[in-house]
């Protein structure tokens, strides 16, 4: 395959989308470390703003990453807004029910999801069928995107959006400008020296995936809202990996931050016994929780912090979960860090 362009690319605008997509995502409480204060945040801004995020739905969210990327120069949050204020009503909704991802055109045609953007009410009875029957939480997306003409969902998305930013999130705005400010260069080294899958060891460990054909522009978007969690995304030939900032370097003085993840995964009995049972194999969330005798929801918690740390290889396709296997040699590196740092 041919080689891609790798960039680091801070944004607010990329944190405007990801911020929602928390708040839409009731079950990232316990998996993000600041769930549960931006919710607080969204409700404090009013029954309309977290109500709205909610119809919105989490996906939608994601598939908007491509959008800002490609129709704005400065990825900020107001270049954001602006730019799908001044999109056109067909245009902006493509986009948000994920016609330029190509997990959404692998299980449905292409033709069918512009048709039913335009209006076509069997091809709207068909993406529905079609695109991930199962996942409660996009269907529900879908009805909302599609339940009206075009003109109305942008205009109730955008308004939703510019609620949001005005009354929750633009206050937190210079503190993840600046982190996102502050991560970037290092990590621009590491693009610099590396190929990007050891650079992807480095900022998201655990995370493995196939970049397709034609897939030709890697952006790194260094994300503050949603650490230490990762989401995956693309828009035609452009592939957009939202990574935890702050997880490319370290102070001497400092203990390593892989040695930091690694004590948490296992101070868990949950997570021992998952790292166990994937001593035979590879396993699907599903058939893990299964063996664990807990539900899979449960699971996806400690599942995220034993890929965090590295100990358990995530195979992803866009933002789907794939099969977990245990990475052996992992295990190792614990007693390796702890000594390197504590005894110098």
């Amino acid at each position: 395959m041919d080689s891609a362009r790798v960039i680091v690319e801070p944004g607010t605008g990329y944190e405007l989308l990801l911020s929602g997509m928390i708040v839409a995502a009731r079950q990232a409480t316990r998996s993000l470390d600041d769930a549960t204060l931006w919710r607080r945040r969204a409700e404090a801004a009013g029954p309309d703003v977290i109500d709205g995020i909610r119809r919105i739905g989490r996906e939608p969210f994601i598939n908007l990453l491509g959008f800002v990327h490609a129709m704005t120069e400065e990825r900020t949050s107001e270049a954001a807004l602006a730019a799908l204020a001044k999109a056109s009503d067909r245009d902006v909704l493509l986009a948000l029910v994920g016609y330029h991802r190509r997990a959404m055109r692998l299980v449905t045609p292409p033709a069918v999801i512009r048709a039913a953007v335009d209006g076509d009410q069997d091809a709207r009875r068909e993406f529905r069928r079609t695109s991930f029957p199962d996942l409660r939480y996009w269907q529900a997306s879908l009805r909302f995107l599609l339940a009206g003409p075009s003109a109305d969902v942008r205009s109730e998305v955008v308004g939703i959006l510019r609620a949001w930013h005005e009354r929750g999130f633009s206050e937190h705005e210079p503190a993840i400008r600046g982190a996102q400010a502050a991560d970037a260069p290092a990590v621009r080294e590491l693009v610099a020296a590396m190929e990007l899958d050891a650079v992807l060891e480095r900022i998201a460990p655990g995370i493995t995936f196939a970049r397709e054909v034609g897939q030709s522009l890697v952006v790194l978007i260094p994300d503050v809202v949603l650490r230490p969690g990762y989401v995956i995304g693309d828009h035609g030939p452009t592939l957009l990996i939202a990574y935890p900032a702050g997880s490319s370097g370290a102070d001497p003085a400092v203990p390593p931050d892989p040695l930091v993840r690694l004590g948490k995964a296992l101070g868990d009995p949950l997570r021992l016994r998952a790292l166990r049972e994937l001593r035979d194999g590879p396993l699907t969330l599903t058939d893990l929780a299964e063996r664990l005798g807990v539900p899979r929801t449960s699971l996806q918690h400690h599942v995220r912090i034993l890929t965090y740390a590295g100990l358990v290889v995530l195979s992803v396709d866009d933002a789907q979960w794939g099969r977990l296997e245990l990475r052996e040699d992992a295990l190792a590196q614990v007693s390796r860090l702890a000594e390197r740092y504590v005894l110098g």
